[in-house]
């Protein structure tokens, strides 16, 4: 289980780099294009921010899980919640696609 928590904690870690750079990115390109009169919108900017955010307090819940410290139950459901999301996504399609015949209209 050591294992497992250790490829999922490095796994997020990952994931919150990629988004924080993505985020640094989109926020650059918002400033220098509010700043050369361009009207853009600061959802994605905020999206990438909001994910990195989770994503680094996740990789932090999966550190205090790898270290051994006392950890409650609701800090372990938190961490492997995004796994459960991705699998269940997963398997609702295998199921959509099963239960369709391959067509998904």
């Amino acid at each position: 289980m050591k294992i497992l928590n250790s490829i999922i904690t490095v796994a997020y870690s990952i994931i919150a780099a990629y988004t924080i750079y993505s985020a640094i990115m989109h926020l650059f390109v918002y400033f220098a294009n509010q700043k050369l009169g361009h009207s853009e919108s600061f959802r994605l900017p905020l999206i990438y921010l909001v994910c990195a955010i989770l994503f680094g307090v996740v990789s932090l819940i999966g550190y205090r899980i790898w270290t051994g410290h006392s950890v409650h139950l609701i800090l372990k459901s938190l961490f492997y919640l995004p796994v459960a999301a991705v699998v269940l996504y997963i398997l609702w399609a295998i199921l959509l696609i099963l239960s369709s015949g391959g067509k998904w209209n």
